[in-house]
């Protein structure tokens, strides 16, 4: 990067507006917490749903896709203004959703399902003898190698499930379990269904889980406890018919256990904890689970959250920006280009921020003030990149601006002392005093340099004051501002800005134009027999002058009361044929002072023939 050129990255840029939003307008920042707080409760919610289903990994592969298209579509518009491509992923997103709704129809027809039959308060069976039932019936029914399938309900009503069934209503004693699992009984082949320690209803047909998302060597009765598992929120109970194997099924997961004894143990603890109590060995701490659940729920909450926020921003066009460069104290900023610092900017963001940028620029260019970089060298910026960072906080990003450049030149500045006097104008005055008489200045160090010593005089002006005030008399002037400016040097600072001037007024003079004062050619006659006198211009002799003095004299001053005379010597003749300036000597009457600098003619001396 070339020195003295200053840029801000886009892609950054936006990160750090949305932090400045958030600590910005208290009800701005407030909306966006909620946004992410709604956000992240539904995208967990679905997680939740989803995960242990064998919709697990097409979301990982949805997620992908959408992580990586966001970001590339963000970075690409942004940094080399593909706007079409932009367009084409806003379609994108719309066919994503779609496919989801395709892709993860099942799942989303368990969650509706869920959300439908969850009771808010439930009368919860006696557990102790509902174990005790199942636990002895399933170490029967593993000694006898009968199989077995019993789904237990937790939250999700099963009676949906129990309809294409045989209804039983009976208590969930270990007999009744045992005579519905045996070989003989007409029952025995599908699902049976536990409904608040009593058995609802037998002979009920399960969802079945896709082979390829669980252990192919899985039986029939395995893949339906794992179908039922994940499609509802119940704990399902299956003893192998080949092996006398007991193992629970919760959440889509597995669990092949020891023994009637650790059933007793794991249904117990299950059906207190709810849904999803599996054993902390298998799946990891709490803590463990939380930061896995985070790496997934944050990164999504905050994708959908800013294509959100994208989308429902809004652009507006041509936007006067008026802006003031400040710097840090021990430097000086000049801006060079443009000439006229008001910006016609195209911004987008929030419907607040554009409207509250709107209202404001109705009322004239908006005032915005860019802090310039402390080191002295001459920067050529972006105006865009420069408007951005003084509106950095506001919820906008600038897009353009117009202007499009901008050129400022960063001085070392120097603070010296200097002796101030008094400008009294017209009026003759004595007895100056000035407090204090010496004032601290600062100038660009360039500009100090070149000013030079017999020049380092700062001056007040009183001729305003003292225009008006009678002849003699004394006064004081409490506050008196300094000038801005020593030879057209700008000063960056004065201090103090004023000053306090006693004085006592001798005379008011007045100024006047005289025109039509002829000047004379004073020859002698040794160059008059010699050479002609010849003019640039013959008007030339005719001079207009602005005098000063008494009022009196200055109103009746007449023309051929001023003595104007060119003294012509034998010496002009030495630059030969060309024109040569020559002052015009002035001599008004007493009391009568010329002001300004003294008038000229051109002319030329020819030698006669």
């Amino acid at each position: 990067m070339p020195a003295g050129f200053y840029t801000v990255g886009p892609m950054w840029e936006q990160i750090e507006s949305i932090l400045q939003r958030l600590r910005g307008d208290a009800i701005e920042s407030v909306a966006i917490v909620v946004e992410l707080l709604l956000i992240g409760l539904s995208v967990n919610w679905c997680a939740t749903v989803l995960g242990g289903t064998r919709g697990t990994r097409p979301l990982k592969g949805v997620l992908l896709i959408l992580v990586v298209a966001t970001l590339v579509v963000r970075v690409l518009t942004v940094q080399l203004s593909w706007t079409r491509l932009e367009l084409l992923y806003r379609y994108f997103l719309f066919g994503l959703a779609f496919a989801a709704l395709v892709a993860f129809q099942p799942e989303l027809r368990r969650a509706v399902i869920r959300v439908g039959d969850v009771r808010l308060r439930r009368r919860r069976a006696p557990q102790a003898r509902l174990v005790g039932s199942l636990t002895k019936a399933a170490a029967l029914l593993s000694r006898n190698r009968h199989g077995a399938l019993i789904a237990i309900q937790r939250g999700v009503d099963l009676r949906g499930w129990a309809e294409n069934g045989t209804l039983i209503n009976a208590d969930a004693s270990s007999n009744l379990i045992c005579s519905i699992f045996h070989p003989k009984t007409p029952l025995h082949d599908l699902g049976l269904i536990v409904r608040e320690g009593r058995v609802l209803a037998a002979n009920c047909q399960f969802p079945i889980a896709e082979s390829d998302e669980v252990d192919a060597a899985l039986g029939s009765r395995h893949l339906a406890a794992i179908g039922m598992s994940y499609e509802t929120d119940a704990l399902v109970l299956v003893v192998s018919e080949e092996t006398g194997a007991i193992s629970l099924a919760d959440n889509g997961t597995l669990t092949r256990l020891g023994g009637p004894e650790e059933l007793a143990v794991e249904l117990e603890r299950r059906l207190s904890a709810g849904p999803g109590a599996a054993s902390d060995g298998r799946i990891g701490s709490l803590a463990w689970r939380i930061v896995r659940r985070a790496l997934v729920v944050v990164p999504l909450t905050a994708i959908i959250w800013y294509v959100a926020d994208q989308a429902t921003q809004i652009t507006a066009t041509n936007v006067p920006v008026e802006l003031a460069l400040q710097s840090d104290p021990q430097v000086s900023v000049q801006l060079l280009e443009p000439a006229n610092p008001v910006f016609g900017v195209t911004v987008r963001g929030t419907t607040r921020a554009v409207d509250r940028l709107r209202a404001q620029a109705a009322r004239g260019p908006i005032k915005l003030t860019w802090t310039a970089p402390s080191t002295p060298a001459r920067y050529v910026l972006r105006a865009d990149e420069v408007i951005s960072s003084a509106l950095r906080g506001s919820g906008l990003g600038v897009f353009d601006a117009q202007p499009a450049g901008i050129v400022a030149v960063v001085d070392e500045v120097q603070t010296v002392t200097m002796r101030v006097r008094v400008s009294s104008g017209a009026a003759r005055v004595a007895d100056e005093r000035v407090e204090p008489a010496e004032v601290r200045v600062t100038m660009r160090a360039a500009d100090l340099a070149a000013l030079p010593e017999a020049r380092r005089v700062i001056e007040v002006r009183v001729e305003d004051r003292l225009r008006d005030v009678a002849a003699p008399s004394e006064l004081t002037l409490p506050r008196v501002p300094m000038e801005r400016s020593i030879d057209r040097f700008p000063l960056l600072r004065v201090e103090p800005p004023d000053v306090a001037v006693t004085l006592r007024v001798v005379e008011q003079l007045t100024r006047r134009a005289v025109a039509g004062i002829p000047v004379q050619l004073s020859v002698s006659p040794q160059v008059w027999r010699r050479y002609d006198v010849v003019l640039s211009d013959p008007n030339e002799l005719l001079i207009d002058l602005d005098v000063e003095g008494d009022k009196a004299l200055i109103e009746a001053l007449r023309p051929q009361d001023v003595r104007a005379w060119v003294s012509v010597t034998g010496a002009m003749a030495a630059g030969g044929p060309e024109f040569r300036t020559v002052d015009v000597i002035v001599q008004p009457p007493t009391g009568v002072t010329v002001v300004g600098p003294p008038p000229t003619v051109r002319l030329r001396l020819e030698e006669r023939p």
